[in-house]
């Protein structure tokens, strides 16, 4: 983590602070948008639900022993309050150095201030069995979900005071921001400074620590790569909100009286109430219709094509299966709600498999979807632009045959006016009116894209030389052609009778 102030950025407030919006939503209103207070524990001596019994449901949630005794502030409430009242803010190194307490195993490292516990970590997990009771004989398992949450409560504690010093800062110039917002917004340090965390408290130095990695180029890197995955991943990892999915399998057994389905109420949980706006899909993210559809195939292929996945009782071997195991510590499907001493090895699972028998999946990543998705809508619109091209060469072919057989017309219709006009003797009036109609009402309309074609690339008929496949150009020669034998008939009697006329004047 960086030691020393980056002379770049600001870190004292201008003299003259102009806010100005990135976008039109971020203006300012006409007042401040409401924050809630400092979240305190309720104190011991008042709380009533001492008695309430906290039993393991895989490996890093809770649930209560009886569903309908329930405190009035849940179990992840209460530990949240106890990480953040016992934060030991900078500490010391066993390796040398200093830095702020930012995962749960610096903790350890922070000595009690008031002697009773060994470190800052035993007295968090001491100050919680205040609060509740350990299931009996399952002590030791207790332990090690509880340090589990707690493991992830303290980054996600950092995690969240950054977003609200963004959001704080811009409330108090009267802008309201969503946690979307708040979330993908950086700020200069001056900024950080003015708001710190209620956990934080008055040490100063920890909190400008805090602000000096917050503010740094490593911090900002890792920012971009987390908006990247978040927007590989299409969405939000689940609709539950802030209550796990234990808790929420407790709630709904007590309010229907039955046992629900584990894979039904995850696959639940994966589904959006509404369909996506723009691609139309009730899935909250690709990866969660990956995850139930591998699932519900491995569950059809090992117990048959009428198995129903989430009619039937959650099967962990399936789970494996279909996500490669324990990938990186985790099943890819209802992690945490699996007793792990129930979860199987791969190696178990390898061990004697036939070919007949299911196969273990490789678990696809974000990424690796997002490039899928990509590479499919690409061929889509290759195929579509391949439909398109093969339609207008069929229109153009059809048009081209349809300009042919006008043109074939044209020449038999003026190779029969031809022998007409050299049969007829001469001094003789020009052909009955009976005879077929002039060619600008018998031709249809050529098409323009044709008629494009054949402009540009004029070719001799076969038929009559020094003739134009040019309907243009033929028209207008048949129209002067039929107009001057008519006049040629009338101007050669005129002509015989001036001759006539100016031989006897002669």
């Amino acid at each position: 983590m960086p030691q020393e102030l980056d002379p770049t950025l600001v870190w004292s407030p201008p003299v003259e602070e102009v806010y100005v919006a990135a976008e039109e939503r971020l203006e300012p209103r006409d007042k401040k948008p409401y924050r809630r207070g400092i979240t305190k524990l309720p104190k011991l001596k008042t709380w009533a639900f001492r008695d309430v019994v906290l039993v393991p449901a895989g490996k890093s949630m809770f649930k209560y022993g009886d569903p309908r005794r329930k405190p009035t502030r849940e179990y992840p409430n209460i530990l949240g309050g106890i990480i953040r009242k016992h934060f030991p803010g900078i500490v010391n190194l066993p390796t040398g150095g200093r830095d702020v307490a930012w995962t749960w195993k610096h903790y350890s490292y922070a000595e009690d201030p008031s002697g009773k516990y060994g470190n800052m970590q035993e007295r968090v997990v001491r100050h919680f069995w205040k609060y509740f009771k350990r299931a009996e004989g399952k002590e030791i398992a207790c332990d090690v979900i509880l340090h589990e949450l707690c493991r992830v409560r303290v980054t996600g504690m950092h995690y969240e005071a950054r977003v609200q010093c963004v959001r704080d800062w811009h409330a108090e110039r009267k802008v309201w921001m969503s946690k979307a917002d708040c979330r993908d917004t950086l700020m200069a340090p001056w900024q950080y400074l003015q708001h710190p965390p209620q956990y934080v408290g008055e040490d100063r130095a920890c909190f400008l620590a805090m602000v000096i990695w917050w503010t740094s180029r490593e911090y900002a890197r890792k920012h971009e790569e987390g908006k990247q995955k978040r927007s590989e991943m299409g969405g939000g990892s689940h609709v539950l909100g802030s209550k796990n999915l234990a808790l929420t399998l407790q709630d709904e057994e007590v309010k229907t009286g039955v046992a629900p389905n584990l894979f039904g109420f995850f696959q639940k949980s994966k589904t959006r109430k509404e369909p996506h706006p723009e691609t139309g899909s009730l899935w909250v993210n690709d990866l969660a219709e990956g995850q139930c559809g591998a699932y519900r195939s491995k569950f059809k292929d090992k117990h048959g094509e009428d198995a129903d996945p989430t009619t039937e009782e959650f099967d962990v071997e399936v789970a494996v299966l279909a996500g490669q195991g324990k990938k990186g510590g985790r099943l890819w499907i209802a992690d945490g709600l699996v007793d792990p001493s129930t979860i199987p090895s791969l190696r178990q699972i390898r061990r004697g498999r036939t070919s007949e028998q299911p196969r273990v999946e490789t678990r696809p990543r974000a990424s690796d979807l997002a490039i899928e998705k990509l590479r499919a809508e690409m061929e889509e619109r290759e195929r579509r632009h391949q439909e398109e091209q093969m339609q207008m060469q069929q229109q153009l072919r059809e048009n081209m045959q349809m300009q042919q057989q006008m043109l074939q017309q044209m020449q038999q219709q003026q190779q029969m006016f031809q022998q007409m006009f050299m049969t007829s003797p001469p001094g003789s009036s020009a052909p009955s009116t009976s005879c077929p109609p002039m060619f600008p009402h018998f031709i249809p309309t050529p098409d323009p894209a044709v008629m494009a074609l054949l402009q540009q690339a004029p070719s001799q008929s076969p038929l009559t030389p020094g003739l134009t496949v040019n309907n243009t150009g033929i028209i207008r020669s048949l129209q002067q052609f039929l107009g001057g034998q008519g006049d040629g008939g009338q101007g050669g009697g005129e002509g015989q009778g001036s001759g006539g006329q100016g031989s006897g004047e002669g």
